[in-house]
């Protein structure tokens, strides 16, 4: 980009507004959005959408709101996206400021998703309307920002549907960065194993076999036996115990509205949830073989244990009344540090006088798994506020932070559409580096959206 280039580009991106940037992330964090409970949510960001000149808003059948502008029908689709759900604020009592007041203070507006990611959301609506304003006679393509439904829950499921809908060449994705580039991510899976006991009286549990106690056996064996394997760049991939509940675990006759333990009775049952992190290559069912192989090594030691590995299989529903059915798993996936794309990027960012640097460890949580690693595409994460913020109390994000990514997605948006046909040519991104699940896609359409123009420069 030449001098003139880059002076307009700051100018354009200096003029980002703050009051209106700050407005919108309060009014997206004044309302909650607990997963399936996001129609709130979507319909004001759907109208904030057309207010602010997108060319089209579409919700989905899950709920997912999809806006779109359009600058030439020939060119480049670049999707930005971050989730509209959140976790529960957990008991408002400890919170110093009401979880959805979105209180100002000290710099930082206070709430409930403010940097997981709502935050962001609101970012990217206000960067894709400016580059309308400001750039729509010399930009090419469309560019999709989306606001997703259910991450907390069925990531990828709602990944899908957005990226069916957009079919985009290159993705951004708003997690929690501190405003670094972040180029991979560990993948997930969730694994249940149920302990089988035998249910006898409390008062004479040698009659039985108590599945707890076999549980907090087997928990010390796995504990001793599963080492964690280890990637250069992803780091571990750790294996957490998220929950575990025994059965039976409540008095079926009690008027009480919340189950209470059935302390009369030994547990039959006894069920450990684990959420272990994925590194390169990893797959569900590699990971429920790995348990099985523990299992049966813990079972020649452990008489009395009697185990099964699954993942869970979950449903629910959506705000808009459509079920939605899947399992926390998502392939980890990374990009080289050199690729084009990354480049690019790098580059619109130092340009926009805004840090550039391709940060040294992965990017938090795994909202770029479908897209990086399922779909093979040029991935990146970019998003105000840092992971350390993510789902705690008096949860904040700074509005410098907030207001500078809106500059950033701004300028990497302007440099990609920009450059569709200015270069003249197609060159690879680096989705070929994009490195997931092992699996090389050669179709034509894969090769089409493994390319995007543009180069740094």
């Amino acid at each position: 980009m030449d001098e003139f280039g880059v002076r307009n580009l700051r100018q354009a991106v200096a003029s980002v507004g703050r009051d209106d940037l700050i407005h919108l992330c309060q009014e997206l964090l004044r309302r909650p959005g607990v997963s399936g409970r996001e129609g709130d949510v979507a319909r004001f960001v759907a109208e904030s959408m057309r207010s602010l000149g997108y060319d089209s808003v579409v919700i989905d059948s899950y709920g997912n709101v999809v806006g779109e502008i359009v600058f030439s029908a020939e060119g480049p689709r670049l999707l930005l996206t971050a989730q509209m759900d959140h976790v529960d604020a957990g008991d408002v009592a400890e919170w110093s400021k009401y979880p959805f007041g979105a209180f100002i203070e000290e710099n930082r507006i206070y709430g409930r998703a403010a940097s997981d990611q709502k935050g962001a959301l609101a970012a990217m609506m206000l960067a894709g309307s400016l580059l309308k304003r400001d750039r729509s006679d010399v930009l090419n393509g469309r560019l999709f920002v989306a606001g997703a439904v259910h991450q907390e829950t069925f990531e990828r499921v709602a990944s899908k549907a957005i990226g069916d809908f957009s079919d985009p060449d290159c993705v951004i994705v708003g997690e929690a960065s501190g405003l670094f580039l972040e180029r991979g991510q560990r993948g997930r899976a969730e694994i249940r194993v149920d302990v089988f006991g035998r249910m006898a009286h409390s008062s004479h549990p040698e009659y039985g076999v108590n599945a707890a106690d076999v549980m907090v056996e087997f928990l010390s064996f796995l504990k001793s036996r599963f080492t964690p394997p280890r990637d250069e760049f992803l780091g571990e991939g750790i294996l957490v115990l998220t929950n575990l509940f025994s059965s039976p675990s409540y008095n079926r006759e009690s008027p009480q509205r919340e189950a209470r333990p059935d302390s009369s009775a030994i547990p039959e049952r006894c069920t450990a949830v684990f959420d272990r992190r994925l590194l390169l290559g990893e797959t569900l069912e590699g990971v429920v073989r790995q348990f099985e192989e523990i299992v049966d090594e813990a079972g020649r030691v452990l008489p009395d244990l009697r185990a099964k590995v699954s993942y869970p299989v979950m449903e629910d529903r959506c705000y808009t009344g459509a079920p939605i059915r899947g399992n926390h798993y998502a392939p980890a996936w990374t990009i080289p540090s050199d690729a084009p794309f990354l480049r690019v990027l790098s580059s619109s960012l130092q340009e926009a006088g805004l840090c550039s640097d391709v940060s040294a460890r992965p990017g938090f949580g795994t909202n770029g798994c479908h897209y990086a690693a399922e779909r093979m595409l040029p991935t990146a994460v970019y998003g105000p506020s840092r992971r350390e913020l993510v789902h705690i109390v008096d949860e904040y994000i700074e509005i410098d932070a907030l207001v500078d990514s809106c500059r950033g997605y701004y300028a990497m948006a302007e440099r990609l559409l920009a450059s569709w046909l200015s270069r003249g040519k197609e060159i690879s991104a680096g989705s070929r580096g994009v490195r997931g699940q092992g699996k090389e896609r050669v179709s034509a359409k894969e090769e089409k959206r493994r390319k995007i123009h543009g180069a740094a420069g």
